[in-house]
């Protein structure tokens, strides 16, 4: 039996009562303790029935859309040490590289998810780009389709929600250590330690470290949390928490003929001045109150500072010896297929470093209720933000001559020549708004079996931008202009569905959401041009079915769609150079399957799926031949997307697991509206993993992973002019002890 608030905010629960003390002298009640049963999950199985996702504690099966759960036993059995990592086994999810490589850009049912602010944190917005790691997660929660009557901006084709550790009323420590190829070494400490009758502290650690053939991983993180009043009508948590990386990317690969470069994964063609640093720190704190009547009050904040840098390489292919400037010489052949004997050209790509600050609060209420002879279960909320963007650019100077190298040459150890050797800073915009959100939702239960669900949200949202101008090719950090605009809006949100729920192991939906993206989405494309356009909006219909099955051991999901985009921003012939409207129009339609649990005492799986047969332009602006063509394909959403985790328990000490994950064909970005690339492609893939772990006792283990069975080269991030390839092959061994 553990408290009830711990469970609330470090994992899902199965049940919950309240339970009076014994009356006291005089007739009044003494302290209500309340109490709930762990459900078996988190490091014990992949299954879950609860999420946080909706504002507070929730069965999945009483919401109306597409969600899919990656728990900490999936996390730790295919070590998804990196939140993209994890996202690799959540079907439809696919991930852009920007012009400088970055890795943030992911795209949900085709729209992008990171950039506008769609990943949080237990529910609360986590919008900079920083290297996400899993140690201290829970559980990573995806929710597919429009939700911004939720979450506000953003959540055109869902979110991630990253649910933290915290403390329980128990004393228990996880130390895991694992060394594998190229020097890579992680270790993790999960220490929990119970500090009095309904007090806790826990405290999460990792550091990690890898050479992937060029590539390094250098990182650590820490995050302390101290809880207390659990299991009492008022309970209180506050935490800090710290990462820092000092890493070098994989380098940016051109396309060639078209199509993904044929090099081995894991070779590096950078240089040894590339970096990708960064460092994120903030604080957070929670109360959850509960009242008599049963109704709960839950506010939290979190306020941090995040900073991250890059500069990066990528590599194209030349058929003559580059100049002296390290390019291809004009008039040479194009290159069609490559040799160990290929001169490759290396350019940087666009450096790039901000400094972001964001501190958010939100307070829900939740309360379930008899009216009009009917049940209700009400949850409203506020929320409110704070945030401001510094953005910088090279000033200028030349960053240095990157010598060629040659196909069978990686990791030559090249560094720059000439004089500048590291990017020199300039700021180039600046970006403070402020915003808040209240929304109201009810959950009606109109019939024994069924339950209608509607909800409003207003958001305002107010914010000043500055772009600051400098003279072409001039090497200063005194601008020459700073642009200055403006943005005020005020948009509504709404949620509706409808839910028949014949049992208990049986949940029908059809739903509909709607969202919105203002410019401010991406903290740098606002100008006075676009200032004044109002939000883009999209709406998601769906319909599904939540089953359970083998007595509530195995659940399925599975979900018919349509997200669209029906006013999208877009520059037309008529305002080129003057105004934004909101001419263009883009949906993708399509299936979701999810299947989870065990098929008996032995077997577990896990298994994610979407076809999305559907992905189009239906209206582009005309201002542009960069522009979109009515009925092209949208970037980035390979019809068929999906992953699977089987796991085996041989016996009773001994486990074995295998799994996959993969695309069909896909294709970058270009144009305005999001339209795939004309030319590049990369060709469809699955990447196999495979896992044996030993258990000596209920509380020793060793693990053995073997990632990317094959070798498998593929196209893991896409940008219009190259490609970044995913990870190689790598073997990892495992120890783990809890005492």
């Amino acid at each position: 039996m553990l408290p009830f608030g711990a469970l609330m905010l470090a994992a899902s629960v199965s049940s919950w009562a309240q339970t009076p003390a014994a009356p006291v002298q005089g007739g009044t009640l003494g302290t209500i303790t309340v109490t709930e049963q762990a459900e078996a999950q988190g490091k014990d199985q992949v299954q879950t029935k609860k999420t946080n996702i909706g504002k507070g504690t929730q069965e999945i099966r009483d919401i109306p859309q597409s969600i899919n759960v990656i728990t900490e036993k999936l996390i730790d059995d295919v070590k998804l040490d990196t939140l993209k990592d994890a996202l690799h086994y959540s079907a439809g999810i696919t991930f852009a590289a920007t012009e400088n490589g970055t890795d943030q850009d992911i795209r949900l049912r085709g729209f992008p998810i990171a950039s506008t602010g769609d990943l949080m944190i237990d529910g609360m917005r986590d919008p900079s780009q920083y290297d996400r790691d899993t140690f201290n997660l829970d559980r990573v929660e995806v929710m597919r389709g429009s939700a911004s009557m939720l979450f506000g901006r953003g959540s055109t084709g869902g979110v991630v929600n990253q649910v933290g550790k915290r403390p329980l009323l128990a004393d228990q420590t996880d130390v895991v250590g694992t060394l594998g190829s190229d020097g890579y070494f992680r270790t993790t400490a999960d220490f929990n330690v119970r500090t009095g009758e309904n007090s806790a502290l826990r405290i999460n650690a990792m550091y990690n470290k890898a050479d992937n053939g060029g590539a390094k991983i250098d990182k650590y993180g820490i995050a302390p949390s101290y809880s207390w009043g659990l299991g009492t009508a008022d309970e209180f948590t506050v935490g800090l928490f710290h990462l820092k990386n000092n890493n070098v990317p994989m380098s940016a690969v051109r396309y060639v003929n078209g199509s993904l470069a044929p090099v081995k994964p894991g070779d590096f063609y950078g240089t040894s001045a590339d970096f990708v640093d960064g460092e994120a720190n903030y604080v957070h704190g929670a109360w959850k109150h509960r009242f008599a009547n049963g109704g709960e009050l839950r506010t939290q904040m979190r306020s941090g500072v995040f900073e991250r840098a890059q500069w990066s390489t990528a590599v194209g292919a030349c058929g003559a010896v580059p100049t002296a400037a390290g390019t291809c010489p004009p008039g040479t052949r194009a290159v069609t297929s490559l040799d160990p004997s290929t001169f490759l050209t290396r350019s940087s790509l666009t450096p790039r470093k901000d400094r972001y600050k964001g501190t958010y609060a939100q307070s829900d209420y939740s309360l379930a209720f008899d009216a009009l002879g009917v049940k209700h279960e009400l949850l409203a909320g506020i929320d409110a933000s704070k945030e401001e963007a510094i953005r910088f650019q090279n000033n200028g100077s030349t960053l240095g001559i990157r010598p060629p190298t040659r196909v069978g040459t990686p990791d030559d150890g090249a560094g720059l020549t000439g004089t500048g050797l590291s990017p020199q800073w300039r700021n180039s915009s600046n970006y403070d708004a402020k915003a808040y959100g209240l929304y109201v939702q009810d959950l009606v239960q109109v019939a024994p079996n069924w339950k209608v669900l509607g909800g409003i949200r207003y958001d305002s949202f107010k914010g000043d931008f500055e772009q600051l101008n400098y003279r072409t090719g001039a090497v200063s950090n005194t601008p020459l202009s700073v642009t200055s605009a403006h943005l005020s809006t005020s948009p509504w949100s709404y949620r509706g569905g409808v839910l028949y729920q014949p049992s208990d192991t049986q949940s029908y939906y059809v739903s509909y959401g709607t969202s919105f993206n203002t410019s401010a989405d991406t903290y740098q494309y606002v100008t006075p041009q676009n200032a004044n356009t109002p939000p883009e909006k999209s709406r998601n219909l769906e319909v599904g079915a939540k089953l359970d099955w083998l007595g509530g051991a195995l659940s399925t999901r599975g979900a018919i769609f349509r997200t669209e985009k029906y006013n999208e921003r877009t520059t037309d012939a008529d305002f080129a150079g003057s105004a934004y409207t909101l001419s263009g129009k883009r949906h993708t339609a399509g299936v979701e399957l999810d299947v989870v649990g065990r098929l008996g005492r032995q077997w577990e799986i896990y298994a994610s799926y979407t076809w999305m047969p559907v992905a189009k332009i239906d209206q582009a602006g005309s201002a542009a031949a960069a522009q979109a063509s009515v009925g092209q394909r949208v970037g980035l959403t390979p019809k068929q997307s999906g992953a699977v985790w089987v796991g085996y328990q041989a016996t009773p000490k001994l486990r074995i697991a295998l799994g996959a994950h993969g695309a069909t064909e896909n294709r970058p970005l270009t144009g305005n509206t999001g339209a795939a690339s004309a030319t590049a492609r990369v060709p469809g893939y699955v990447v196999a993993d495979a896992m044996l772990e030993y258990k000596f006792t209920p509380d020793v283990y060793a693990q053995i992973n073997i990632n990317n069975l094959s070798n498998k080269a593929y196209g893991d991030q896409l940008y219009p002019g190259f490609a970044i390839l995913g990870t190689k092959r790598q073997v990892l061994g495992t120890v783990g002890v809890r005492f």
